[in-house]
């Protein structure tokens, strides 16, 4: 899974962070904390034990920041857990990341795959900013633990344990990846320069608040998981036919999307409503789709195969499940929202279904889903 953090604002909103609506800026278009619903105390005591390690952006950084390249010093870069995942995502070769370290020391040169060049241009600003992240490590981890544990219901305490290395150069345009270590984890990767690129000059509490969101993402996709394995009305069965897959899958990645906005930007309703019409009309559009095809099995086959896709989730369900979950959390409550995840897939809907009666300003579901609930 790379990028799906980066993939999915630009679908709710554009960029690194959505914009705020003209007139409006990120500072100030909506009070954070009560609005944002990973920023609520949790439910149960959910331990989310999340482990940053940032050696590999130290090394980089330093390998960088020597006045010529040394072939050997990269070679013991590629030893290092976060590189190992950083090549294989990229699918290149070692020599592949070998050969962009290199160029990051000729202005003649051009990276490939990695940019180290860059990296290396700003090493002081990186080197900096690396220092000031770590000193405040204990705070990123906490508030990543409390956010990635608010939206978790409240019936069953979930206990996950979360690696995160942070590091430089990732391959493509992602601010993180998501890989299984040698030990089959699932470990994220966090490209710094990419992450808080765009937040130069401000505050060092809104970068700790950037990164701890980022991470808080992936720990409560690992919790969220989790939780839905123990919980039987989360259980698929084989015969599930495809409009339940397609309620289950959007239910499923909606809440692990809400950790891809900023907290300015609640409630979506408000601040993205146009991403958010644009949405649920795709989501209601899919369903129907799959109404039609009920009697085609190709078709059929085909769109359920697609759902199992990535690109799904990032460009459908995503989106569309986290502007159901916020009008939950808005019209009903976190706790709503809560007994809504906790009760499966249908619940999530229908939680949703109840809130477009309270508020006339959101998107009704397609009368084929609606169907599908009673």
């Amino acid at each position: 899974m790379k990028g799906a953090a980066l993939l999915l604002l630009l679908v709710l909103g554009g960029g690194a962070c959505a914009t705020a609506p003209a007139g409006k800026s990120a500072s100030t278009a909506a009070a954070p904390g009560p609005h944002a619903p990973y920023d609520a105390a949790p439910a149960a005591p959910h331990s989310v034990d999340i482990r940053i390690d940032s050696r590999a952006a130290r090394e980089v950084l330093e390998t960088l920041s020597k006045p010529r390249f040394d072939l050997p010093d990269v070679k013991l870069l590629e030893d290092l857990p976060a590189v190992r995942l950083t090549i294989q995502d990229s699918t290149r070769t070692p020599d592949v990341f070998e050969r962009d370290m290199a160029a990051a020391f000729d202005e003649k040169s051009r990276t490939a795959v990695f940019d180290f060049w860059t990296i290396r241009k700003e090493r002081d600003r990186w080197q900096a900013l690396l220092q000031a992240v770590v000193a405040r490590q204990n705070d990123l981890v906490r508030l990543a633990s409390r956010r990635a544990a608010a939206l978790l219901p409240g019936d069953r305490p979930v206990t996950v344990a979360v690696h995160v290395y942070l590091s430089f150069g990732l391959a493509g345009l992602a601010d993180h990846l998501v890989l299984a270590d040698s030990q089959g984890r699932d470990t994220m990767v966090i490209d710094l320069a990419r992450a808080l690129g765009e937040m130069q000059g401000e505050p060092l509490d809104s970068q700790v608040s950037r990164l701890a969101r980022l991470v808080a993402g992936e720990a409560f996709r690992q919790a969220w998981l989790v939780y839905r394995r123990g919980n039987p009305n989360w259980a698929g069965r084989p015969e599930i036919a495809p409009i339940d897959l397609f309620l289950h899958a959007v239910a499923e990645a909606g809440p692990v999307a809400i950790f891809s906005v900023d907290e300015n930007f609640f409630p979506l309703s408000v601040w993205l409503k146009a991403p958010m019409r644009r949405s649920i009309e795709e989501l209601n559009r899919r369903a129907e789709n799959l109404a039609q095809a009920k009697e085609n099995l190709e078709a059929r086959v085909e769109l359920t195969a697609e759902m199992r896709r990535a690109e799904f989730v990032t460009q459908v369900a995503g989106p569309a499940g986290a502007f159901l979950a916020d009008a939950i959390l808005q019209t009903s409550g976190l706790d709503a929202l809560r007994a809504a995840l906790q009760n499966g897939p249908r619940a999530f809907f229908q939680a949703y279904d109840k809130a477009t009666q309270a508020d006339k300003s959101l998107i009704p579901l397609s009368h084929v889903i609606r169907e599908r609930l009673r």
